[in-house]
This record gives structure tokens, sequence and C-alpha cells, in this order.
């Protein structure tokens, strides 16, 4: 019998199960913000020391966050996945978006407070480098909309802001886009900031929107490159620019294929009942 704690931080509790004799091993889960969030805390490196422990599994969302937590070689992958609820209104928002819509659609979604991090004075960099009157952004969140954040959007054309939407306003947001982009920046040290998988470029092509992925940290698990999804070379407004002028615009038929490219491998790859006999697999 193994013991699974479901974060890091329960991992002594787990240890101490296990030293009792009564369970063989231990897995631990180790999400994104484990890497972009930890760090900073004293028992960080208790933690870490822990997972090299006998008998311990590390359990990570990304090929890339086992390796910035330095036990890839002890590490399994079992990257997020999606309730059943939630799967079905993605995909039934994807059969019904609308299409011949004017114009070319662009959206994100993040906690707004943490606009900076997640990208967007970039973002919004990039759709002006497009120098095209017909890109439109919009940037679904939850919380307050910071004052920062609406002096921006303000100043910027064809920008909106929903805020605090259903799950079905969501998922409707996400299938009527033409592309969805997710441009976090990535930054170690006391203020850390990444992506150690990006749930929503998941959800967005289950909904049937292709992605522009985050150029560093663990994405590239996301999505597949030049089928699902693509991603720039590097994190500034040029190359973003770069990458959605070659989706949106480098070749009509193409942003039609990675529609459906992005919902068949999603809907396959993410099905809730597959999905639970890999987290089976993975976890004990």
């Amino acid at each position: 019998m193994r013991v699974v704690a479901a974060h890091r931080a329960l991992l002594p509790v787990a240890l101490a199960v296990q030293r009792s004799g009564r369970v063989t091993g231990v897995s631990v889960i180790c999400h994104g913000s484990d890497v972009w969030g930890a760090a900073g805390r004293p028992r960080w490196w208790l933690e870490k020391r822990a997972m090299r422990a006998d008998g311990v599994r590390v359990v990570s969302v990304s090929d890339f966050t086992a390796g910035v937590l330095g036990v890839a070689s002890r590490s399994t992958v079992l990257t997020p996945g999606l309730a059943r609820p939630w799967f079905e209104t993605l995909r039934r928002a994807g059969t019904t978006a609308p299409v011949g819509r004017d114009g070319l659609h662009l959206i994100t979604a993040f906690r707004l407070a943490d606009w900076r991090d997640k990208g967007l004075p970039e973002m919004l960099s990039a759709i002006r480098l497009l120098d095209r009157p017909d890109v439109s952004l919009t940037i679904c969140g939850s919380g307050q909309v910071p004052p920062e954040l609406a002096a921006l959007i303000g100043a910027a054309p064809r920008c909106q802001v929903k805020a605090g939407l259903t799950d079905a306003a969501l998922a409707a947001e996400l299938a009527g886009a033409d592309l969805f982009v997710l441009a976090t920046r990535t930054r170690s040290g006391r203020c850390p900031s990444g992506e150690g998988f990006g749930l929503v470029l998941l959800e967005a092509q289950v909904a049937g929107t292709p992605v522009v992925a985050p150029a560093s940290g663990g994405s590239r698990d996301a999505y597949l490159e030049g089928i699902t999804g693509v991603a720039p070379v590097d994190e500034s407004a040029p190359a973003l620019a770069s990458a959605l002028r070659d989706v949106l615009l480098s070749d009509p038929g193409r942003l039609a294929r990675m529609r459906r490219g992005a919902a068949d491998w999603a809907q396959r790859r993410y099905d809730p009942d597959l999905y639970a006999e890999q987290a089976v697999s993975r976890l004990l």
C-alpha cells in the first residue's frame, strides 16, 4: 500500500506513516506553484530533501517541473486533468461556437491580480506590432480589476475584460475565440514566476481553440507543437508577435486545421475516464 500526499507540505506526515511500517512507499504530487512559489520558504529545503528519501515517488505536472525540482530521475509525470462536468461544458461549447465573425479574436485568462506575471503588457505590445485593426483581445479573469490594469486596458484599442464569468460563460468565450494566448513571464529569485503546466491551455483546446503557449516553463507538455498550438522563441513582444502572425495570418487554412487538431487531441488525450486510469497508474 502507498500513501499519496496531495501536496509537498504533507510529505513529512506521509514519511512518518511510512516509517510505521504500514505502507511500502509514498507518492507526493508537486504542482507548478511548488516551483515558482515555494523556494523562499525555510521549510522548502527540508521538503526537497524529503523528496529524495527512499520509497518516495515524486509525481510532477510536467517534465520541466520535475527538472526544476531536481528530482527528474526519481519522478513520474502526471499532467493535470479536468473534472467530467467541466470537460463536458468545454466540449459542448466547442460544438456551438460562433463561426464567420468579423475580425480575429484572441483570448487570455488568468487571475487579474497576476496580470504582469501573465505577460499582459507584452501581449498588448505584440498585438500592436501586428498592426492589424481587426485583431481584438478579451481578458477573462477572476478577482477585481486592479487600477493599473484598468488604465492599461483603457489605452488599448479593441481590448476588454470579462471578470467573474460562470463556467458556461467562460467556456463560450474560450470556444468563440480564434486563438488562446498565454504569455507568462519566467522569473527566479525572491519573486518567482512561471508556468508549471498551464491548465488553461488544455481547457482552451478542449473547447476547440488552438493556443500560443509561454516561451518557457512546463507548457510544452500542454499542447502539440505546430498541430494544436505554438510557442514564441523567447518572451519578448516581437517574438510573440511573430508567433501570432505565423498562426493568424501566414496561412488562411492553418488556423482551421489547428482548431480541429486542438479539439481532437485534447478531448481524446484528456478524456476524464482515461485520465482516471492514468492517474491510478502514476500514483500507485
